[in-house]
């Protein structure tokens, strides 16, 4: 992933990769200006780390090579689906440690529940309902 990205014009150092305290209950972030946050409060183990990084390398790829529009909620649920399912979020073992136990077609649910989740946080978000719909359009 970091090859792809440097391809893409995009690196990540100490300065564009902070490790700062959160008051959310979120491992990490992504900004439009190309900043991954990740939240050392709310990060368990190394898995839970590279977990975090992936997904959000997942947006910066995104953003280096697609239009992304953050404010269009469409634009929002297709970086979010690709990163849940591409990150290792929706593993079974990851889903087991959430409590979240199924077999057909779980990762599938996995990752529209991910994604609607981060989608909810969209300035432009009106409910759940919202979330769901860019999700499943």
């Amino acid at each position: 992933m970091s090859e792809n990205l440097m391809k893409s014009g995009m690196t990540f150092d100490q300065d564009n990769m902070p490790c700062m305290k959160c008051d959310e209950m979120r491992s990490g972030g992504f900004s439009s200006d190309g900043v991954i946050q990740l939240c050392y409060n709310n990060l368990f183990s190394k898995g839970h780390l590279e977990t975090t990084i992936a997904h959000e390398m997942v947006h910066a790829y995104d953003q280096a090579n697609f239009n992304l529009d953050w404010y269009n909620l469409e634009h929002h649920a297709c970086t979010e689906i690709r990163a849940a399912s591409l990150s290792g979020d929706c593993t079974w073992f990851q889903e087991l440690l959430r409590g979240n136990v199924g077999f057909l077609k779980h990762h599938q649910a996995c990752v529209k529940r991910r994604a609607a989740l981060s989608v909810k946080s969209n300035p432009n978000c009106k409910s759940d309902k919202h979330a769901e719909a860019a999700v499943n359009k």
